[in-house]
């Protein structure tokens, strides 16, 4: 699916939403009733029936290079089909959620995806079960083979958690049921209202208020989404429950050793690397969120803070707003600082029907960068509010996509980058524009506050993000014990939050029911690591690329157009990075560390 779902708290627009961009999916589809599409969805059911008579029983026991360099082009080319089709459908229903007709076709063409796919399943799980001495000998032979190492050799690691072809097929039937539920959560979020004072405002526009100047604005917002969060709580409880315990009964079927491996595994990236990223962010918690919010609650004047206030902006600068066209100008010049070939590409997307930026009802929160195809291109979906913060999350998405028009030379196979590396690009990206946006500022107290909400940002993105993923982790751990109640949940949720923020912020009671609206752990379970390991990563990126390492734009574009074809060590061996060292995780964390140290030099000058 998309590389990534910004989360919602990053997220009214520009005078009439016509003024805004929207995109136009007519470069994958004219609409759902188009001749092309009808072909296609005919097409496939005879492709895959065909590739299944062709291949099935074939592949584990076949010496051939060509054979299987043959079978790897015509998966992809089925792959690539398929894909174009879920993408039109998933794009048009994330802008149409309340209709119900989207929503039909949208479960009309993931069940036929699934049908497809379950006469397909075969394939990667024999490539599993290839002897290793064949694959490396038909590797050897054949240098057309040999650029699908990396995907041949990503199969057979899943070889330990591979089921019998009957059971992989009913497992495949049977995910239909998950990604009913999934859409159930969807459509239900993009159905709240919140009442604000005299206002009924939907889930963006309500949790953009929490970034409010006025505090009574943030706490009447919070007091809302309370509320609504509240109502539904046994309805997201039992979602919860639900697609937790299908997760754990998949997992204990593959012998998956513990909830987060499947996703680690997926990700290509060992288990004991992200353990050591989990234990360097949750030791941090001390020296960079506890003592950053404890220096925001005296620049805020607070003898305590509540989680109203936790992105609330600093009063020390006037309040900005930041037109559309101000965003789009102001994020490419910094890409164009950094690399004009980078910039051109981003310029793809404004040019071109590529994005859709309004807030709307029925359309999906936040921000993501959707790959498609590798022969279309991607598109980015905004929720554009007008704030500082989002010019951040259009360059965060704007990475995404040029690294994804970047990654397509590849191919629809090896394009796919694994979630911690796809996060990287996308972080870069908002620290170019960081960068530029400060050297350009003069004034002390709006580099002070441009510094400030920078780290409200990462301290989002590095720290609460891990903060989620131990969340997800003893939800996890807690429901193979019995199906958990809300009240169980919102404690799991409390606990890991106080223990985050810290003893800067009394913590309201209401606040017990936000985890039920964070899409991620519906979507993707575990997928929130990857951006505190991108943003990591991209921390270090950058510290290299700012102390001038010769040939540093090109390795990095170099980077972006593997894609998938390499694993993560291989692409930043050029860089000197080893994020196998545990050590690896605290050079990004002092980072933060040192904007926190200038916060606190500047502060005393600043307010005195």
């Amino acid at each position: 699916m998309h590389a990534c779902l910004t989360s919602l708290e990053h997220t009214q627009s520009i005078g009439k939403d016509k003024a805004l961009p929207k995109w136009d999916l007519s470069d994958l589809y004219e609409d759902t009733n188009s001749v092309t599409l009808g072909d296609d969805l005919n097409l496939l059911d005879k492709l895959c029936v065909k590739f299944e008579n062709k291949y099935q029983g074939k592949i584990e026991t076949n010496k051939n290079p060509e054979f299987l360099y043959q079978s790897v082009q015509e998966f992809e080319a089925i792959q690539r089909k398929i894909s174009r089709i879920l993408a039109y459908a998933y794009l048009l229903h994330q802008t149409n959620l309340n209709d119900s007709n989207v929503g039909k076709f949208y479960g009309d063409c993931e069940a036929k995806s699934l049908s497809w796919q379950t006469k397909l399943v075969f394939y990667e799980n024999q490539i599993a079960q290839i002897p290793t001495t064949n694959l490396n000998k038909m590797l050897s032979q054949s240098s057309d083979l040999a650029r699908y190492t990396q995907y041949l050799r990503s199969c057979q690691k899943y070889k330990p958690h591979i089921l019998s072809l009957d059971l992989e097929k009913f497992s495949m039937d049977n995910s239909i049921l998950t990604s009913s539920w999934v859409r159930l959560f969807d459509v239900s979020l993009s159905s709240i209202k919140c009442r604000v004072g005299k206002e009924q405002l939907g889930l963006e526009q309500t949790l953009a208020l929490l970034q409010s100047r006025k505090r009574k604005k943030r706490k009447q917002a919070f007091l809302a989404l309370s509320e609504q969060f509240y109502q539904r709580e046994e309805f997201f409880s039992l979602i919860t429950n639900t697609l937790v315990k299908g997760k754990e009964v998949q997992d204990n079927w593959r012998q998956f050793p513990n909830p987060q491996s499947s996703r680690h595994l997926n990700n290509e990236v060992e288990d004991r690397v992200v353990d050591g990223l989990q234990h360097a962010v949750v030791k941090s918690y001390p020296a960079i969120s506890h003592r950053f919010y404890n220096l925001k609650s005296k620049l805020l004047g607070l003898e305590c803070l509540q989680f109203w206030d936790r992105i609330a902006p600093l009063s020390i600068v006037p309040e900005t707003k930041v037109s559309w066209n101000s965003a789009v100008s102001m994020v490419l010049d910094a890409f164009s600082g950094f690399s004009p070939q980078l910039a051109d590409l981003s310029k793809q997307f404004f040019e071109n029907q590529w994005i859709d930026v309004p807030v709307k009802d029925g359309k999906s929160g936040g921000g993501f960068c959707h790959p498609t195809v590798t022969d279309v291109h991607p598109y980015i979906l905004l929720n554009y509010q007008n704030r500082p913060r989002d010019v951040m999350v259009l360059a965060h998405e704007l990475g995404h996509g040029v690294h994804q028009l970047l990654a397509r030379k590849q191919g629809e196979i090896l394009s796919n980058t694994p979630l911690t590396l796809a996060e990287t690009a996308s972080v870069f990206g908002e620290m170019l524009t960081f960068e530029s946006l400060l050297q350009k500022t003069t004034s002390k107290k709006e580099k002070f506050a441009l510094i400030a909400g920078k780290l409200d940002d990462m301290i989002n993105t590095v720290i609460r993000q891990m903060s989620f993923y131990e969340f997800e982790t003893r939800v996890h751990k807690q429901r193979r014990k019995g199906e958990l109640t809300p009240s169980e949940i919102g404690q799991i949720w409390m606990d890991t939050q106080t223990e985050c923020l810290g003893p800067a912020f009394k913590i309201n009671e209401g606040y017990r029911t936000f985890w039920s609206y964070i899409p991620h752990f519906i979507h993707a379970p575990f997928y929130v690591y990857a951006y505190s390991f991108g943003q990591l990563v991209s921390l270090s990126l950058f510290a290299i690329y700012k102390n001038q390492m010769k040939g540093f734009e090109q390795k990095y574009i170099n980077l972006l157009e593997a894609g998938g074809s390499k694993p993560y060590h291989e692409v930043l061996e050029p860089f000197g990075i080893d994020i196998s060292d545990p050590g690896f995780w605290d050079n990004g964390l002092s980072i933060l560390e040192d904007y926190i140290d200038q916060l606190e030099t500047m502060s005393s000058e600043i307010l005195s």
